[in-house]
């Protein structure tokens, strides 16, 4: 057995030694740490629980981990999600999901309520089976939150719970229609606009629309839908306007619209209010160029 230069011979045990003659040892051990050899090394110490009692109180206590606001990070996220534990209710739910789903997204509401009755079953099998697996799942279902929506959820392992990242699959499937039809009615020469009560264009701007004032890409932000009116033209428009946002019936005003490139654009323009929950919100402007009109009547 090799000494070790820092430590005095009795304090250096072979592990066999010790295992041989472990009462005489640990005699030692409670005066002094025993110091357990491998390979001729120190490798393990031996001592009296007094010892290691002093020892862990001599040590600065460490400070307590500053607890994570789970909250506070979900609201950070810009997706609907809920995270719930593996009975299935509600720990926490982001700004968005709260904003869709209401009371549905209260901590401790049952998870599964975020869709109605009849498929409740299907989401509660769908999250067991991704607590049980470990491996995230796909799902397009019903909304209890909104009738008549669809959901896509992502239900993904999250803990001893889930994570369920929400999505609204008919608004999807509507702005991919809203799209398609943009592009049709730019093609026809015709292009739609929404105003809030105040006359400014609503986003998102339409390709046609923009395509029609030779706009570069969009239109910015907070624009008057009258600024794009001759100055003597624009009276007939702001009064046609507010008939529409009143209620009244409106007549098809025909009048111009300035381009950034082009000369002015000869147009006749149909308002029609907007109503939301029995309250008029604002107006939608459809846009016929003046060479497309004969076409269409």
């Amino acid at each position: 057995m090799s000494s070790h230069p820092a430590l005095a011979a009795d304090q250096l045990v072979t592990a066999s030694d010790l295992v041989r003659h472990f009462g005489a040892w640990q005699e030692r051990a409670a005066r002094a740490p025993l110091y357990v050899l491998h390979r001729g090394r120190p490798r393990f110490v031996l001592t009296s629980i007094e010892t290691m009692d002093a020892l862990c109180a001599a040590q600065p206590s460490l400070p307590a981990p500053t607890p994570i606001d789970a909250i506070a990070v979900l609201d950070a996220i810009g997706d609907s999600v809920l995270v719930a534990d593996s009975s299935g209710a509600i720990l926490g739910s982001s700004r968005a999901a709260r904003a869709y789903f209401g009371v549905l997204a209260r901590p401790g509401a049952p998870v599964d309520a975020i869709v109605p009755p009849g498929v409740r079953a299907t989401l509660a099998t769908a999250i067991r089976q991704v607590i049980d697996r470990g491996i995230g799942e796909r799902l397009e279902i019903a909304s209890a939150a909104r009738a008549g929506r669809m959901l896509l959820l992502a239900i993904e392992p999250a803990g001893a719970g889930v994570a369920i990242i929400a999505q609204d699959a008919t608004r999807d499937r509507d702005s991919r229609a809203a799209h398609a039809t943009s592009a049709a009615l730019a093609v026809a020469g015709i292009a739609t606009v929404t105003l809030d009560p105040d006359g400014m264009l609503g986003e998102p701007i339409s390709g046609a629309f923009g395509a029609m004032l030779d706009l570069a890409s969009t239109v910015p932000l907070q624009q008057r839908f009258a600024a794009f009116f001759a100055a003597d033209e624009r009276p007939a428009f702001e009064a046609a306007l507010a008939d529409a946002l009143g209620g009244k019936a409106t007549a098809p005003l025909d009048s111009a619209l300035l381009r950034a490139a082009h000369p002015a654009l000869r147009v006749r323009i149909a308002l029609a209010p907007i109503r939301r929950d029995g309250a008029i919100v604002g107006a939608v402007a459809v846009i016929i160029a003046a060479c497309q009109i004969s076409d269409l009547v």
